[in-house]
């Protein structure tokens, strides 16, 4: 990346420190007749709810003011940050929002996200993190001094006057934003992904809000089902250890007489000897994809052990431990561009982990008064497939209203829909349609399908057959991804791939994961965007119309509100609205569908 011309010193920045009301209204009379603000908030912690802020700064190109937040009531920031005339820039302005709105009730509104800049425009390439420690370097070539805990924030009492050195840190935070966004505006405008950023940075304010929400947990209930899945888990492990017994020679017993186990089921050495060794069986590891593959009762039910291990420590009391001391309820992380393609991750508790079926989900509660609005898109990567491709048997289906697996499973094995058996056609026809949207070659079908290759294959040649558009454009994107360098989703959001050269040894693999990756990261990016737009306008939709409601959730292509009983029906039919509304955004010829339901618990 280009230098650009940096004319901050920042070991010297041109800054005020404010620790007056009246100087801070002869300020707000200044900064006010900007049209953009860097804008930077430092407190005690990350948590908005239990940290003190100490100082909000406002920078312009040339000048920050430092605002001590304790000494100055910065809810007389609140007319300026939410004047939607000025941009205001921020790096993780998530973190920044939230701590002002839960503390001074301040929605600022126009931003423009430094965090969220960078990874749009290096979307799939290999440039470290998005910090602004690793911005500031990679764009301006200076090494900033995040050494934060040195700074002894926490030691700033409630009167306490700030060092030299902790006014310079926070004032440079706020004026090195500008040359960063010079910089990145202008990647943005000539990549074509003003949309993109658009769309990312109206999506901070419904996130933000999301995320200072929460969700409401029952307690009882989730113990009571962990403790069912520990009892599963232990007859299963028994039965486990009793199926193999036989196989070792040492039978040890405990001081009641008890048998011990044979081996650990989490040790990867042991069960690599049980599978090899023991029962010849040739697995090179223990991964759940490697178990799937071994045609063997004991692989399967180690199979089903490791799921009722992975739902015990990735959650159980673990997911309880996360229950915030405040609020009561469970605030987890939600990444708007947690993948290259635009996908969402959440974190700290993983919610996007928790099975759909799973008895878990069924624990998230609407708080007494309330219910939960849950929306789902159906089937909604397919129809964004259908949209690429216009293959007219796939715009058919959606067209007539017809199930899309149901109509493939009758189209690819010459049967009518009506005998079309749905654990058995149906699922085939499924696995195939999201296979080969995920770029899957035979072998991996033949491997979920439970099929030799061969038939794997001849289901694929069948597939094709009857949608002879989705097999052009999966062909075609796939080669214009490596010829260009990157994929695109109808929205315009670009990911970029590392085309290797043709001397590379590794050339052949590298182009088939690109054109893996090429096939799927349209759909899948295009799917993310919709989603996006979704929660967009259903936070607009419902604070235009005053309802008491929030949303607490998104996983995928699922949203999740909880609202007051009394708005219950009024949220329901805003939602199911703007979901098609921003479906319509993306698909222009494919029918939008989308379930809606109103619930006491997260039951989708």
């Amino acid at each position: 990346m280009a230098e650009t011309d940096f004319k901050i010193d920042l070991s010297n920045p041109n800054f005020e420190y404010i620790d007056s009301e009246k100087r801070l209204l002869e300020v707000l009379e200044i900064v006010e007749k900007e049209k953009m603000l860097a804008v930077d908030s430092e407190g005690t912690g990350l948590d908005p709810y239990l940290t003190r802020v100490l100082f909000v700064q406002i920078g312009t190109r040339d000048k920050a003011y430092v605002i001590d937040a304790r000494k100055v009531d910065c809810q007389k920031l609140k007319g300026l940050l939410e004047n939607k005339n000025i941009l205001k820039i921020l790096q993780n302005a998530k973190f920044d929002y939230e701590v002002l709105k839960v503390k001074y009730d301040i929605e600022i509104q126009n931003m423009f996200d430094t965090m969220l800049a960078e990874r749009i425009v290096t979307a799939g390439m290999e440039r470290g993190n998005s910090s602004l420690l690793a911005i500031a370097n990679n764009r301006l070539g200076i090494t900033l001094d995040k050494d934060y805990e040195s700074y002894e924030w926490d030691k700033l009492g409630e009167k306490g006057n700030p060092t030299e050195r902790q006014l310079k840190y926070a004032a440079g935070d706020v004026l090195i934003l500008f040359p960063i966004f010079d910089q990145q505006y202008a990647q943005i405008k000539k990549e074509g992904l003003l949309e993109t950023a658009k769309l990312e940075f109206r999506l901070i304010q419904p996130v933000a809000d999301m995320e200072i929400t929460g969700a409401y947990i029952d307690v009882s209930k989730w113990r009571e089902n962990l403790r069912e899945q520990e009892i599963k888990r232990n007859e299963l492990t028994k039965k486990i250890q009793d199926e193999i017994r036989p196989l070792y020679k040492n039978t040890q017993f405990d001081l009641f007489g008890e048998q011990v186990d044979v081996i650990n089921l989490n040790s990867q050495p042991q069960l690599l000897e049980l599978l090899n060794d023991k029962l010849g069986l040739d697995a090179p590891s223990t991964g759940e994809e490697i178990l799937s593959k071994l045609n063997h009762p004991i692989a399967k039910m180690l199979l089903e052990y490791r799921g009722y291990q992975k739902m015990i420590s990735a959650f159980g009391e673990n997911l309880l431990s996360k229950i915030h001391k405040v609020t009561g309820r469970i605030h987890p992380d939600f990444i708007q561009i947690g993948a290259d393609s635009g996908r969402f991750a959440c974190s700290n508790p993983n919610l996007q982990q928790i099975p759909r079926e799973s008895t878990f989900r069924s624990c998230f509660m609407a708080f007494p008064g309330n219910k939960l609005v849950t929306a789902d898109y159906s089937q909604i990567e397919l129809r964004v497939m259908g949209e690429y491709s216009q293959d007219p048997e796939l715009m058919k289906a959606y067209l007539s209203g017809q199930d899309l697996h149901t109509m493939t499973a009758s189209l690819m094995y010459g049967i009518p829909i009506t005998k079309v058996r749905k654990t058995v056609e149906r699922q085939a026809a499924k696995t195939i349609n999201f296979g080969l949207m995920y770029g899957r070659g035979a072998n991996s079908l033949a491997d979920q399908l439970g099929v030799s290759v061969d038939e794997a294959r001849n289901l694929m040649d069948k597939y094709f057959n009857t949608f002879k558009k989705v097999k052009k454009w999966l062909d075609t994107v796939a080669k214009e991804t490596v010829k260009k360098g990157y994929s695109v989703t109808l929205v315009g959001r670009k990911r970029w791939f590392r085309v290797p050269d043709p001397s590379d040894p590794m050339y052949d693999r590298l182009i088939s994961h690109i054109e893996r990756q090429g096939k799927n990261t349209p759909i899948q990016g295009s799917s993310a965007d919709m989603t996006k737009f979704a929660l967009i306008y259903i936070y607009d939709r419902i604070k235009k119309e005053g309802l008491k409601a929030h949303l607490i959730l998104t996983v995928h292509d699922e949203v999740v509100l909880e609202v007051a009983e009394a708005d219950a029906e009024k949220a329901r039919v805003a939602v199911e609205e703007e979901m098609k509304r921003a479906g319509k955004q993306i698909l222009k010829t494919v029918p939008v569908e989308c379930a809606v339901e109103v619930a006491d618990l997260w039951q989708h």
